[in-house]
């Protein structure tokens, strides 16, 4: 579950309508809830447009799709964390080479060669040098991160047959170009569909010697630039994989408890981070990713940044290398949604209505699909189609940990609670009810009544016969 704080402009502002419909004055103190997953490499985060969502108020399906990197469906030149870079640098003498290979265990690993050309990750964002900076790197055509050296792990990647392409920039991000064309190199990878990584990798123990340090600063660009030192250690990321050789290795990153990726160069581009406090820690591997340790204890090396609310996308965590999450459109004529009011047992109440999705103006990748909810209880949110032309079929159900159910419209009115169209509508059925039963019981009385009548006014006549008949019998004799 993700809760949100800020909302862009124009669901603040539905939102601002809504609550003025139903009288609520305290709209900053609420929290949003919403629901992410990961889906064949997009994220998707879901909820009401509105929340909190109430009965009888004009609300609807809310679905965001993004994406790590540039964006996805036709837009204009790549940028880096969302801010675009000037032109171009014309060198010569300068050429690059690279290879991408499916890593065994996790992700893919990309090897940059470059002629002409040195890395100088320390002066990223500083004034040009001819021949130095570092490298873009793209997938299908769409920059996903910053390469600050040779060799350069590549996480979140979706299955299929996928172009990986390097560019090389200057420090301040333009790009190298020799007679006009670019300086970049393009290879094409078939990625299978993988299962996760292992979250435990074991230890080793680690030579006398070895330690680590960590510098991590941010970037005026977005994200942070992190520098690893360490002691005893060498970076081997060309022996990733192969038979372990003490001392050598590579060191793996989590960011708030999470491993994001593999570190193969002493510097690393983190994309944006999530407002607040984030720690990021850094241990040291072996080839074959075992934690080195000393009697137990981790070789790990721990520092913290504090992000401002205004410093990153909302809530948006990146993997290692990756840039900031980014809307995809055109999505609204390959995805509907099924729309269901769940009863108590949450089972459906009711037919289940399928629903068009359109564009959420004013938010990339936005896309919302209008009801007014009458029934408070929980919903369910089914989305299927194709994404990238690969099948979609997932389901999202309000409630705790996800997003919120509807509510009653009574809880938001003071200082009298109106009834809802909904209670109105039983109230009306349950007295059309009663009246039938009472005509009903009238009928019934009435018909008893009759037949009480008839049934007297033969006992009469049997009685008045009877009486004649024994009269005639005594004159006779």
């Amino acid at each position: 579950m993700r809760i949100w704080n800020r909302l862009p402009r124009l669901r603040r502002s539905l939102l601002a309508l809504a609550f003025a419909g139903v009288g609520l004055a305290a709209a900053a103190s609420v929290a949003w809830a919403h629901e992410g997953r990961e889906v064949h490499g997009f994220t998707f985060d879901v909820g009401f447009l509105v929340e909190p969502a109430y009965e009888g108020q004009p609300n609807g399906v809310y679905l965001s799709v993004t994406q790590a990197g540039g964006d996805h469906h036709g837009s204009g030149p790549a940028s880096d964390d969302g801010h675009e870079h000037g032109g171009t640098v014309e060198t010569s003498g300068m050429a690059v080479a690279v290879t991408a290979e499916v890593d065994p265990i996790d992700g893919i690993n990309v090897h940059i060669i470059p002629t002409g050309f040195v890395f100088a990750a320390e002066r990223v964002n500083q004034a040009d040098v001819d021949g130095e900076g570092h490298a873009h790197v793209y997938v299908d055509g769409e920059k996903v991160g910053r390469a600050y050296g040779e060799w350069f792990h590549l996480k979140g990647v979706a299955p299929g047959d996928r172009e990986i392409r390097v560019t090389l920039q200057t420090n301040g991000h333009s790009e190298y170009v020799v007679d006009g064309q670019p300086v970049q190199a393009v290879t094409t990878i078939s990625v299978p569909a993988m299962p996760p990584a292992p979250e435990e990798v074991g230890q080793v123990e680690a030579p006398e010697g070895m330690g680590i340090a960590i510098g991590l600063e941010p970037d005026p660009l977005g994200g942070a630039n992190l520098k690893v030192m360490p002691q005893g250690f060498t970076l081997a990321p060309a022996k990733v994989n192969a038979q372990n050789v003490s001392g050598e290795g590579h060191p793996h990153l989590y960011v708030n408890g999470v491993r994001l990726g593999r570190i193969y160069s002493p510097y690393l581009h983190l994309g944006k981070l999530a407002p607040g406090m984030n720690e990021v820690r850094v241990t040291l591997n072996t080839n074959m990713h075992q934690e080195y340790a000393y009697g137990g204890e981790t070789i790990e090396a721990v520092t913290t940044i504090h992000i401002p609310d205004g410093g990153a996308s909302a809530g948006t965590q990146m993997d290692a290398g990756q840039q900031a999450q980014v809307g995809v459109n055109g999505l609204a004529n390959s995805l509907v949604v099924e729309v269901t009011h769940l009863a108590a047992d949450m089972s459906a109440s009711g037919v289940p209505r399928q629903m068009a999705l359109s564009p959420l103006p004013g938010e990339r990748g936005g896309y919302v699909a209008p009801f007014i909810p009458t029934v408070p209880g929980a919903y369910r949110f089914r989305f299927v189609g194709t994404i990238d032309g690969l099948p979609v079929d997932e389901t999202f159900t309000s409630g705790p940990g996800t997003f919120d159910d509807v509510r009653s419209a009574t809880e938001a009115q003071f200082p009298r609670p109106v009834p809802s169209a909904r209670e109105i509508a039983g109230v009306a059925t349950a007295a059309q009810q009663q009246a039938r039963d009472a005509s009903d019981a009238s009928a019934t009385a009435l018909t008893i009544a009759v037949a009480g009548l008839v049934i007297g006014g033969l006992g009469l006549v049997t009685g008045v016969g009877l009486a004649l008949y024994a009269f005639r019998r005594r004159g006779a004799a």
